[in-house]
């Protein structure tokens, strides 16, 4: 009899394990697909050449 609920007991340990071990995963798998579903960055702003200097070949070598 003992020995019955020793397994039974062990085997609801195992599922309860494993059920908050999917649900972990679950939620995570939600994060990331909810993550790669955002709409990408699109930078609208006007940029000019003089806003910056040009950097040159031979300027970045000595640098």
């Amino acid at each position: 009899m003992f020995d019955a609920l020793l397994i039974i007991l062990c085997l609801i340990l195992v599922l309860a394990v494993a059920g908050v071990t999917g649900f972990i995963v679950a939620l995570k798998l939600g994060v990331i697909v909810h993550q790669a579903t955002k709409p990408t960055h699109l930078d609208t702003a006007n940029y000019t050449l003089d806003q910056g200097r040009e950097v040159r070949p031979e300027e970045e070598r000595r640098n």
